[in-house]
């Protein structure tokens, strides 16, 4: 255990090495160079300008501009959860995207996202429009942007298509929009729109998704040229029915729908050693009546039932009950055979008529709006969202210039600066594993000494005789105890040893059987045997004495001597 500790100290130690290395740089702003057409480019590198917030007060978040962690590049801030946010600015002129869109900016989610958007609305140019009059309605040509919320993770991408017919509005979503990277580190989001309606979505200058405007949306952007006619209606007599029954077929005499399905196999037979008293659970014998228990309101209290351990080695336990196999004779209910309806006339469609709607917007990007202003109107569960370098362009110059230029760069220095920060934590935490290891070295280090200690008081103590032993054999035992204070892993292997010695002694004194024990029963034997033979002979001397007492008058020498050697009785 002690080495392992040490190898994970002197790991975590190697990481706080480079840690310390690691230099946490600020990546500082430098203002970046577009030589790209712009519609609108805002850095925040002057705070919020023109961003205004909205007057309603369901906007109840205060959108900031701050630098974002590990850079000195300001971002549009929100520092509140559960806020409502409404904040915008306007562009110097509305942008007409008909020959082309290309919206860019970058969202950093500082502490993460566990539900809400951190998308853009582009709004729709409308003279009357002020920021601070932003609110959920306000109408607007394009939103872009990731969203997250539950099982809800994806990049929007919604355009708001107005008919060249007759001038309704219509949102058109992406069908299958890409999800949205959740970390700590600034992520660019890319929409670039072809003037012939070709699109990509990027991140981090990856395409996510690609396709047509008139493809890949939902509803589509031109509508179909023919629709249902909603007041034609099925014909009463209208048959639908492919196949019927035949009228004309009957059951077979020897079907027989009473037949089950599944009967006795009287092939089976009862495995051998199959266990018929023996039930599928017992009591557990192991379970103990609660001490608590009171039966008055409880009741008999019963211990629970488990699988009955003899069950276990045996086929089967408590009745056998014969299996079933699939009748051969099973027919089942008897059904007419289906033949083809003579009346079928296939299946009902409405009519079609042409869409009153139709048109065939081959243009559709002239049909979403100039783009008037830039908003951020959002609802979120999290703080520290930071949105910078917004874009607004008809090609992708600009835009690569400032994924190359100004996003790239920052992305690599924050992320430089996480994983420094990262070697800062993983360096306290080894320098407090090292705090914990010192600590258990130490308290190592003074049991040893004491042991230590103890065996030189042991050794100083030693009779002459032992001493004289011990200079006989050339035996240095204060040389032992020194090598053994020195090198504490043999220490302690020596105190194992000693130990398990000691107990293996106390449990051979222990045990029944031994020498001992066996010599006590061996003359608790003998001296049974003794006492026992020693009757017999007193038996013997009185039967000798009845013997002797019928010839008394005849030899009375022979009686005396009779009775002085027999066994004295006591």
């Amino acid at each position: 255990a002690r080495v392992l500790m040490a190898m994970k100290t002197l790991a975590l130690l190697a990481i706080a090495v480079v840690a310390s290395a690691a230099a946490a740089d600020v990546h500082p702003f430098t203002a970046p160079k577009v030589t790209g057409t712009t519609a609108f480019l805002e850095t925040f590198s002057s705070g919020l300008g023109g961003w205004i917030a909205a007057k309603d007060s369901k906007y109840s978040g205060a959108a900031t501009v701050v630098a974002a962690t590990s850079t000195e590049d300001n971002g549009l801030y929100v520092p509140d959860a559960a806020q409502h946010y409404g904040v915008s600015a306007t562009l110097p002129t509305p942008f007409d995207p008909a020959d082309g869109l290309v919206l860019q900016y970058e969202a950093t989610l500082q502490d993460g996202l566990d539900c809400g958007g951190a998308y853009l609305k582009f709004l729709t140019a409308d003279p009357a429009f002020t920021p601070a009059g932003l609110n959920g309605d306000s109408p607007y040509s394009i939103m872009f942007g990731p969203d997250k919320c539950g099982s809800t993770n994806k990049v929007h991408v919604i355009f708001r298509h107005v008919s060249p017919l007759d001038g309704s509005v219509e949102e058109k979503h992406l069908k299958n929009p890409p999800a949205m990277t959740v970390d700590a580190l600034p992520h660019l989001y890319t929409l670039a729109v072809k003037p012939d309606s070709s699109f990509e979505v990027r991140i981090d200058g990856d395409v996510k998704s690609t396709g047509s405007l008139f493809d890949d949306f939902e509803p589509p952007f031109n509508p179909p040229a023919e629709i249902d006619d909603e007041t034609d209606k099925k014909p009463e007599d209208w048959v639908d029915e492919e196949n019927i029954e035949d009228a004309d077929a009957t059951k077979p005499d020897d079907w027989n729908e009473s037949a089950p399905s599944e009967i006795p196999d009287e092939d089976a037979v009862k495995p051998e050693g199959w266990l018929d008293e023996e039930p599928d659970e017992v009591a557990d014998p192991s379970a103990a009546q609660p001490t608590d228990w009171d039966a008055d309101e409880d009741g008999d209290w019963e211990a629970p039932m488990v699988s009955n351990p003899a069950c276990k080695a045996a086929p089967g336990c408590g009745h056998w009950k014969r299996p079933t196999k699939s009748n051969p004779d099973y027919k089942g209910k008897w059904y007419a055979p289906m033949i083809a309806n003579p009346a079928y006339k296939g299946p009902w469609a409405a009519a079609k008529i042409v869409n009153p709607k139709f048109f065939d917007d081959k243009t559709p990007l002239k049909s979403i709006g100039r783009v008037g202003a830039v908003a951020l109107e959002i609802w979120t569960m999290s703080k520290g969202l930071v949105v910078d370098n917004v874009l607004v362009s008809a090609d992708e110059v600009a835009a690569g210039e400032m994924e190359t230029g100004a996003w790239k760069p920052k992305y690599n220095a924050v992320k430089k600066a996480a994983a420094a920060e990262e070697a800062v934590k993983a360096k306290e935490a080894a320098e407090e594993t090292a705090k914990d290891a010192k600590k258990d070295g130490d308290a190592e280090h003074k049991f040893a000494t004491k042991v230590t200690d103890a065996m030189y008081g042991a050794v100083d103590a030693l009779p002459a005789f032992a001493i004289a032993a011990t200079d006989y054999l050339r035996l240095d035992l204060r040389a032992v105890v020194d090598y053994l204070a020195a090198n504490t892993n043999v220490l302690y292997a020596v105190m194992a040893l000693a130990g398990g010695v000691v107990l293996m002694g106390l449990l051979m004194c222990l045990m029944p059987g031994s020498k001992d024990t066996d010599e006590v029963d061996e003359a608790a034997v003998a001296k049974k045997e003794d006492k026992t033979g020693a009757d017999d002979k007193a038996v013997e001397g009185e039967e000798d004495e009845g013997s002797e007492s019928d010839d008394e008058d005849e030899k009375p020498a022979a009686k005396t001597s009779s009775k002085r050697k027999g066994p004295k009785r006591g």
